[in-house]
């Protein structure tokens, strides 16, 4: 299983997602944890280098954790250790850095350009809502 850690950005109807090179699917800006590394210090250091945010750990706070199909690993897990920020962002000025070749706000309607884990968290999402 792969863990990673990730930002999750979204609208109603969006999310911001991220495309790593020209792979076909987005998916939350983020990535490996690295040894000895914390969550949230993992978190800040993926952020910095994919999308040059600069944004501290204080002002990452927890969502929740999923596990889904890794892409474009096939027969791979992955799980997702999701956050979100408190941080005043301009997103619609984001711009891709490191492998990252493209951001953009996607319909969490659009399945088909949206990679696997991050339908099993919509889903999560959309379940914890009719509770």
């Amino acid at each position: 299983m792969i863990t990673c850690v990730c930002l999750v950005v979204e609208t109603a109807s969006e999310l911001l997602l991220v495309q790593a090179r020209n792979r076909a699917k987005y998916y939350f800006p983020g990535g490996k944890i690295d040894e000895n590394e914390t969550l949230t210090a993992a978190l800040v250091r993926e952020l910095e280098e994919e999308l040059g945010l600069a944004i501290a750990e204080h002002e990452l706070y927890y969502r929740n954790t999923v596990v889904g199909e890794a892409y474009p690993q096939p027969n791979t897990l992955t799980k997702l250790i999701c956050f979100s920020t408190t941080k005043d962002i301009d997103w619609q000025n984001i711009e891709p850095a490191s492998e990252i070749t493209d951001v953009q706000w996607i319909k969490k309607a659009d399945e088909i350009r949206i990679a696997p884990a991050v339908l099993t968290w919509l889903q999560s999402e959309d379940n914890e809502k009719r509770k």
